[in-house]
């Protein structure tokens, strides 16, 4: 399926594509320009177009996470598991501050994150903070993702800078997806000229 000729159908930017799926304008483009969607990917754009999540793998269902597929014994790549999904969007999102996650994204990231801090600071401890200064951008940008899945700004995250204000975030982190912002958010996207957005998504001289 084309994702990009189902939007235009619609007559949907790639920014309310993105507050409709949840996904980052990043990804979507990323997708549109030929890029295999992931399994969660897939699965929220199926949602948003209202077509079947088949569509966007091959003609056949998702194999199920803990299973098998059509009653074999091998299970999916583990690439398209949610924390392999969640950690692979997280580093490839760490500039997007402007996006939704949705909550075991974050906490997916968020796990990987501390894992492997505490593993370089166990080697040493010089190392784990270059780790943790380096994880530190992508980690701060899927929390703001996450808040704006929660239907509040990014910036509550400097809450965590105040003694004991990390309870402020961690409280609202924890929350589940506002339905209500997250149609806030895709009625407020601007519809742009499909040609002008494909130009830019594409690079130059992809319009015309």
């Amino acid at each position: 399926m084309n994702v990009r000729d189902e939007r235009q159908a619609r007559g949907w930017s790639q920014e309310e594509l993105a507050a409709r799926t949840g996904l980052s304008v990043r990804t979507i483009q990323r997708i549109e320009n030929g890029s295999p969607p992931g399994l969660s990917s897939a699965r929220l754009l199926a949602e948003a177009l209202g077509v079947d999540v088949a569509a966007f793998t091959g003609g056949r269902p998702p194999a199920p996470v803990n299973g098998a597929e059509d009653g074999g014994t091998s299970g999916p790549s583990w690439q398209q598991t949610p924390a392999a999904t969640a950690v692979r969007d997280g580093l490839v999102g760490f500039s997007d501050f402007e996006g939704r996650a949705g909550r075991p994204d974050y906490w997916w990231f968020f796990l990987a994150v501390t894992l492997v801090i505490a593993a370089t600071t166990a080697l040493a401890e010089q190392l784990g903070t270059a780790v943790g200064v380096v994880l530190a951008v992508p980690l701060v940008a899927a929390g703001a993702r996450r808040l704006h899945d929660t239907g509040h700004s990014g910036w509550w995250q400097l809450f965590a800078l105040a003694p004991f204000g990390f309870v402020v975030p961690l409280v609202l982190l924890v929350q589940p997806t506002a339905e209500d912002a997250a149609a806030r958010r895709a009625a407020s996207a601007t519809p742009r000229d499909d040609k002008t957005e494909d130009s830019v998504s594409n690079g130059p001289g992809a319009a015309g």
